[in-house]
């Protein structure tokens, strides 16, 4: 992105049930994948992963709400909520986390604070 923008209002970029992609996604409008995403997955926006969504791989954005399964690196700007559904396996960098009853999570977690994910994201939020 060539520089940080708030995400609009209603706009949602959405990889429906029965989509597959790899490959990168760059957005500044929240995210619903309910399909299966593999690759980089960016966004300044919120990231909301369906109940039977999959995703594979590097993820940064501002909040998240997993309900489905997700592996790789998740990093986000403020909250992440792992709904009782879903499955996470891989490293996790976040100012705040929610995890409910029933959520299966793998890995590793950095609560990180605005400074640190500002340094992180630098690159790709400029």
């Amino acid at each position: 992105m060539a520089r940080h923008e708030q995400p609009q209002i209603n706009e949602v970029s959405r990889i429906s049930s029965g989509t597959e992609v790899r490959g990168s996604l760059v957005s500044r409008s929240d995210i619903r994948v309910d399909g299966v995403f593999e690759g980089d997955l960016i966004t300044s926006g919120k990231l909301v992963v369906g109940e039977n969504a999959v995703i594979r791989g590097n993820v940064m954005c501002a909040n998240a709400d997993i309900w489905g399964k997700m592996e790789g690196e998740l990093t986000v700007g403020d909250a992440v909520s792992f709904k009782s559904s879903s499955s996470f396996a891989g490293n996790l960098k976040t100012i705040r986390i929610c995890i409910e009853m029933g959520a299966e999570y793998s890995g590793s977690c950095l609560i990180i604070n605005e400074a640190e994910f500002k340094t992180i994201s630098a690159e790709y939020f400029h």
